[in-house]
């Protein structure tokens, strides 16, 4: 008796019949397969394999030609049947030279197959589930003549004789007139290797009136079992006996003490596979109602419980009996909403199994592909327990592992999986289902409505900010639904850094103002006073997510998993103590954040870490008590901040850092900052990298406000923009305005109310490296290039960052990005601008810039690249001195006046170069006290007069 309860989603049979093992194949859409078992063993014996790409495709129709290599993989074995041929074509539409023709030629000779009337064979139709079956019963010995498959019901007798000896098991909705799948083939073929093969007494074929007639003694009759193994553990000879006599079918019980069959084959395991469970259940059930789904007639008193494959307390399955599976008595707490209880029946011996399979649920902290068995690493979230339900049990280490194919998941992926107390190991991992929307409301312990759906808790729910009670309704999550449907993990929606702000100051509809208000500092370091829709002063001060409707009026909720560096408080507008400590007091002073590494310490020697993700909002106030807010994204970019200065003493100092940051659900890995660093010891980050086109370089514009500027073609972090730079610079900034001959890497960019850039500084050493020259070589290796030098072997290697930004520059000053360093083209005339990370030693930037080297059209041989230029200034003369020249070729030598950041062209002479080292004299008169730039092709020189 076999009676099945709908009470389960298709999945659990996915996840709980099948005890994975190192010897069944990983198919990358082994999910997607429904006879696992049966693709697992036939596959596994070579009669079905997958394909190239590593996937099984069982819902894919199989062809006439497919199944005769099936046919003759199971009969001669998948080796013999390769080397099969056609010396003649065995049908005319079957060339010798069709990939099947060997196979389709086999099988006709041996009367398996027929063809069509008008002598095709049509090997590329597809085959029906009749067609298939019928080719089975004629490897099993079934005669097509004596049995009655031809003729125009040829299919009724095939469909009983196939189905009276059990080839469609595990199929109850097989029709046999649609056209057979993959997985479909693979079942019935698996179902033929535990068929009985049959043969018949002698038989003679007679012509009667023209047609022939098979004569035969009886019809067919089981083959003895002889001297073959009964390695099927069935009466008389099964096929597998006869053709895959190292094929082993044991009868057994899995690592949940299921009743099993373990398949092995050449003495390697193919798997352990549970019997179909004749009820199934997914809650706490009644004792007397598994007495009547099981139609039992007698009780069993002491039927076997086991919870997670290790035996728990016997129960009494009896008539009427009300106590369930799991009570006080019994196997306390270890069944609630979202167990699987499956119940096995043994009518012969009228004993009753129960199995308790928990579900839980973790994240794929990693995975590992580079090895003979790939396998994914699960984090738990759930609370594993032992049978009494409050052991714990931990889940790391190697028991974290699950072997399988890594394709199917990628990190942080939310998966179900499922953990054999008896065997100490994961035994099942498949992705969750989730679900967004937003919390309308929710019953402590029981369920929660999502976007107007209800849902129930799963037994084993667990939730990434801690704790059910810090959720909020009206506010955003993911849900993640086990097998059952039921809830079993909820995450807050994912947040991009963009979407936190830390709020700085509130105020209510009670104040002064009448109504509800917060000062944000946003993320990308602007500050806004907003209109909100609730009165949120309980917010002042930490990180929320905020979300803003179409009249700007802003809803907040609290970020999860805040966290504070000492206890910083909010120092007031009105407290002059904003120029010394900020706009936080309070903080700790043991706080060590180096952009060196990815370890932040805060306070009492906590360990926090930043990756290249984590958003920084630096806060800085000066003596006038005005506070800076800058930005950095990743640990790298960031500044260095201490509360002890290395570079004076005392070595401690007492100086308060205030940090309030949040942390990726229950990590320890920062995703956003907002800091405090007034007064601390700070570094420079690297923040915005600008990159100005000197060929772009427009004369200077005059707009209608009477704002002065030259617009540039830019680079600003890793966008290729404009930048209208500000004629007159503020005094500090390092940016030659309409400079139009050199380009120019800066940052700590600033700009004014009009969008000018007004300010910016050199790169700083701390940071990178800068790294000018003339040559770019494309090196062996995939991020290896060479600078500098007039050919690659003198050129000096350089790792590129994985992630580096890197352009072209043409002489227009138009910039290209560069996606991949092996696009770029050796080149001994381009000059190039690169940073080099201080840290890890790669570049970081790279700026390519295509030269004319002062050619002048119809100057002859070709440019050569200059390797260096000098001057100086006596009496109205300029001397140059320009190196690397080519004797004959004319180099135009720009004198320009440097004017408060800005260059003014004074003149312009042309050089006739001499080989190797040219030095030549121009008229000007430069001003004592002034500084002048001096430039010939890609070279420069300042000179101060």
């Amino acid at each position: 008796m076999k009676k099945f309860l709908s009470l389960v989603l298709a999945l659990v049979m996915t996840m709980s019949l099948v005890t994975v093992s190192a010897g069944a194949k990983d198919f990358s859409d082994d999910g997607s397969i429904t006879y696992k078992e049966a693709v697992d063993v036939i596959s596994g014996i070579g009669v079905v394999d997958g394909y190239s790409g590593g996937d099984f495709k069982p819902t894919e129709v199989l062809t006439r030609g497919a199944a005769a290599k099936i046919i003759c993989n199971l009969i001669l074995g998948p080796t013999t049947a390769s080397y099969l041929s056609a010396d003649t074509a065995p049908f005319k539409d079957v060339p010798v030279t069709n990939v099947f023709a060997g196979y389709i030629t086999y099988c006709s000779q041996q009367g398996i197959i027929n063809g069509y009337a008008d002598g095709t064979f049509r090997p590329t139709a597809t085959l029906s589930g009749n067609a298939f079956m019928k080719m089975l019963l004629g490897a099993l010995g079934y005669d097509s003549a004596i049995e009655g498959y031809t003729g125009a019901n040829w299919t009724v007798a095939v469909i009983k004789q196939a189905a009276g000896i059990g080839l469609d098991d595990g199929n109850d909705e097989f029709v046999g007139s649609k056209a057979v799948t993959r997985e479909e083939a693979a079942l019935y073929a698996f179902n033929m290797l535990q068929a009985t093969m049959v043969e018949y007494d002698a038989k003679t074929s007679v012509d009667i009136n023209g047609a022939t007639v098979t004569i035969a003694g009886d019809k067919a009759k089981e083959v003895a079992q002889g001297s073959y193994d009964n390695n099927m553990h069935k009466p008389n000879l099964q096929f597998a006996e006869r053709y895959f006599d190292k094929l082993d079918k044991t009868e057994t019980t899995d690592d949940f003490a299921r009743p099993a069959t373990k398949w092995t084959f050449k003495g390697d395991k193919i798997g352990t596979y549970a019997d179909a469970a004749d009820v199934t259940y997914t809650s706490n059930v009644k004792l007397g109602d598994i007495y009547s789904d099981l139609d039992m007639s007698e009780k069993d008193k002491n039927a076997e419980v086991y919870y997670n494959g290790v035996e728990a307390d016997d129960v009494a399955v009896s008539k009427g009996n009300t106590v369930k599976v799991s009570s006080s008595s019994a196997n306390n707490k270890l069944v609630a909403d979202g167990s699987t209880v499956e119940v096995f029946y043994d009518e012969d011996n009228n004993d009753v199994t129960i199995c308790i399979i928990d579900t839980y649920v973790g994240t794929i902290s990693s995975k590992e592909e580079k090895v003979s068995d790939p396998y994914v690493v699960v984090n738990s979230e759930s609370l594993v327990t032992e049978k009494d339900a409050s052991t714990s049990v931990s889940i790391s280490g190697s028991k974290a592992r699950f072997e399988t194919n890594t394709d199917n998941f990628e990190e942080d992926d939310v998966v179900l999986f499922t953990y054999s107390q008896s065997a100490d190991e994961i035994k099942s991992v498949v992705k969750a289902e989730s679900v967004e929307g937003t919390l309308d409301k929710y019953t402590l312990g029981k369920n929660l409505t999502l976007a107007d759906t209800e849902y129930k808790y799963s037994k084993n729910i667990a939730f990434s900010f801690g704790s059910e009670t810090s959720m909020t309704t009206k506010s955003d999550y993911v849900i993640y639904l086990d097998t059952n449907g039921m809830v079993i993990y909820v995450d807050e929606q994912e947040f991009d850094a963009s979407q936190y702000a830390y709020v700085l100051y509130t105020q209510s509809s009670n104040s002064r103002f009448g109504k509800d208000q917060v000062q944000l500092v946003m993320s990308d370091g602007s500050v806004k006073t907003v209109d909100t829709d609730d009165d949120y002063t309980s917010l002042e001060g930490t990180i929320v997510y905020y979300r803003a409707d179409d009249k700007g009026e802003y809803a907040l909720r609290q970020a999860a998993n805040v966290h504070k560096n000492g206890n910083p408080t909010i120092t007031t507008t009105a407290d002059g103590s904003i120029a010394t400590n900020g706009v936080l007091s309070g903080g700790a002073t043991d706080f060590d954040m180096k952009n060196t590494r990815a370890a932040i310490t805060t306070k009492t020697g906590t360990t926090v870490y930043g990756n290249s993700e984590t958003v920084f909002v630096v806060a800085e106030s000066n003596a006038r008590g005005k506070t800076d807010y800058s930005v950095y994204k990743g640990i790298k970019n960031a500044p260095t901040i201490m509360s002890d200065d290395p570079t004076t003493s005392p070595t401690v100092e007492i100086k308060a850092v205030e940090m309030v940051y949040t942390t990726s659900g229950s990590s320890d890995v920062v995703t956003f900052a907002f800091i405090d660093a007034t007064g601390a010891y700070v570094t420079n980050g690297k923040r915005d990298v600008v990159f100005l086109a000197a060929e772009s370089a427009t004369k200077m514009i005059t707009d209608g406000d009477n704002n002065q500027y030259y617009l540039y073609n830019a680079v600003v972090d890793d966008e290729i923009t404009t930048v209208k730079v500000k004629a007159a610079q503020d005094a500090g900034s390092v940016v030659l305005a309409g400079n139009d001959t050199v380009n120019q890497v800066v940052t700590n960019a600033d700009y004014n109310n009009k969008g000018l850039l007004t300010s910016a500084d050199d790169i700083s050493t701390s940071d990178y490296t800068t790294l000018k020259g003339t040559g770019v070589w494309k090196l062996s290796g995939s991020y290896s290039i060479g600078l500098n030098g007039t050919t690659a072997s003198a050129s000096v290697r350089y790792t590129v960052a994985s992630d580096a930004k890197m352009y072209y520059i043409d002489t227009d000053g138009v910039i290209t990005k560069i996606d991949d360093v092996k696009n770029i083209s050796s080149d001994s005339t381009a000059t190039y601008i690169g940073l080099l990370d201080v840290t890890d030693g790669d570049i970081a930037y790279l700026f390519i810039q295509e030269v004319d080297n002062g050619k002048q059209e119809g100057a002859g041989s070709s440019g050569v690249v200059l390797s260096g230029i000098s001057a100086s200034y006596s009496s109205g003369t300029v001397t140059v001195t320009l190196t690397g020249t080519n004797a004959g070729q004319v180099y135009p030598v720009t004198i320009s006046l440097v004017n408060g950041g800005t260059l003014v062209k004074l003149t312009t002479a042309n050089v006739t170069g001499a080989a190797t080292t040219t030095t030549a004299t121009i008229s000007a008169a430069l001003s004592a006290g002034s500084t002048y730039m001096v430039t010939c092709g890609d070279q420069s020189f300042v000179l101060g007069v």
